[in-house]
């Protein structure tokens, strides 16, 4: 994207049939429908890329700096024989996985590629290239299938023995009343927003939950490069990006502790007369640190909305109720509250005809994120500790490690 390399790219992957998996820098370069382009890969990847990473004996790696999201902490990859072909401007990137090093840019290296493989004649094989199809049918029909869960039979929130997800889900009601599925926004969002706009996310689950299954339909209209996951990020950014593409609808979507943490771009959009709109996904906690804390043995801790118990002293009463919609309106935005999908559908659609920026408050259920795609993530948890459940975990995290070992 930074070499401005689109074409030759998408030239290059055609030209071989060679199937192509985006880190959250790349994704929305070239669209989703094209019939080569995986989707996310790696921590946060989708069911097509991660699906085929495994199996890969050769890696291009165009422009990645190979992080721990993008390689799921050097896991993903798991063939023994693969080998990697780094192109990078950076050294330092192009060395890593101790990789084939193609120090330069994007365009230039991927031609001389090209000009040296082509003589070859080389073209995946029937069998990948079925492989591949059977991929992309897979994770097109998945997509579908998250955007339209609904509370119900058919709804397996992301939570674990350790959380009561009944016990929250009645304490949320209580707070707020009715709510939607996370998945479920993010489906209406796709269907019902701007085809030509721009969506900008940074931190909390959405990220993963975008790269896993967002489907870009124009070219440069994704703007989630997650960085160190930088909460309030979004708002901000959304008006640098407004600036940059003033012809274009920007949509921010942010989690709700993201944008108590910081929106002070919003009256600066008033200000300058440059619309943007943000989507709150309030489900009163910071769901993705809540995850990872529930997840890995330790327990909620600090990061659900609550009041304070005069009983225990814990921060464990009942939820907080933000009203988002009143700040937002207090700014001079035009503010909306969803609860169903008709009011986020309308919400999303009176949205379009504002000249003034605008926020949907969406309430949103706790745990209702995407669910991992065969990935694995490295995440730091203490080796020794008189927890049984942080012991369990951290023999769990290990394992593919110890697996590894055997196995070799």
């Amino acid at each position: 994207k930074y070499s401005e390399a689109e074409a030759v790219f998408q030239k290059f992957a055609e030209k071989y049939g060679i199937p192509f998996g985006e880190t959250q820098a790349g994704k929305g370069t070239i669209t989703w429908e094209h019939e080569l382009n995986m989707g996310g890969v790696g921590e946060t990847g989708g069911l097509a890329a991660n699906t085929l990473a495994k199996d890969a004996d050769v890696v291009i790696g165009v422009g990645t700096r190979y992080t721990d999201f993008t390689t799921s902490s050097k896991w993903i990859f798991q063939n023994p024989n693969v080998q990697y072909v780094n192109i990078n401007v950076s050294r330092f990137h192009a060395y890593k996985l101790d990789g084939i090093q193609v120090v330069g840019d994007a365009g230039a290296a991927l031609e001389m590629l090209d000009e040296a493989l082509g003589k070859t004649g080389y073209h995946v094989s029937d069998a990948y290239a079925a492989d591949i199809k059977a991929a992309k049918a897979a994770y097109t029909k998945e997509v579908e299938r998250v955007f339209h869960i609904q509370f119900g039979d058919n709804f397996v929130p992301e939570v674990n023995d350790d959380f009561d997800y009944k016990a929250a889900e009645k304490a949320y009601k209580e707070a707020v009343g009715e709510t939607l599925p996370q998945t479920r926004v993010l489906g209406l969002l796709e269907e019902h927003m701007d085809q030509n706009g721009i969506i900008v996310g940074a931190s909390g689950s959405l990220p993963g939950d975008l790269q896993r299954v967002w489907r870009p339909k124009t070219v440069g209209s994704y703007h989630v490069e997650y960085g160190f996951s930088c909460m309030g990020y979004e708002v901000n950014a959304a008006l640098g990006v407004k600036l940059a593409e003033p012809e274009r609808e920007v949509y921010a979507l942010v989690g709700d502790y993201a944008y108590m943490m910081l929106h002070s771009e919003l009256p600066t959009s008033i200000a300058e007369g440059k619309k943007i709109n943000v989507i709150v996904f309030d489900n009163m906690q910071g769901g993705c640190i809540n995850n990872l804390e529930i997840g890995h043995g330790q327990g909620s801790y600090g990061t659900e909305f609550r009041f304070r118990n005069e009983k225990t002293g814990q921060l464990d009463g009942a939820y907080v109720p933000v009203d988002f919609a009143m700040n937002a309106a207090s700014y001079g935005c035009k503010s909306y509250t969803a609860h169903t999908e008709e009011e986020l559908i309308a919400a999303i659609e009176d949205a379009k005809k504002q000249k003034v920026s605008t926020l949907i408050d969406c309430k949103v259920m706790p745990k209702t994120m995407v669910h991992g795609y065969g990935d694995w993530w490295r995440v730091g948890i203490a080796q020794v500790s008189k927890s049984k459940k942080i012991h369990d975990c951290y023999e769990n995290l290990m394992k593919p490690h110890y697996d590894a070992a055997r196995k070799y």
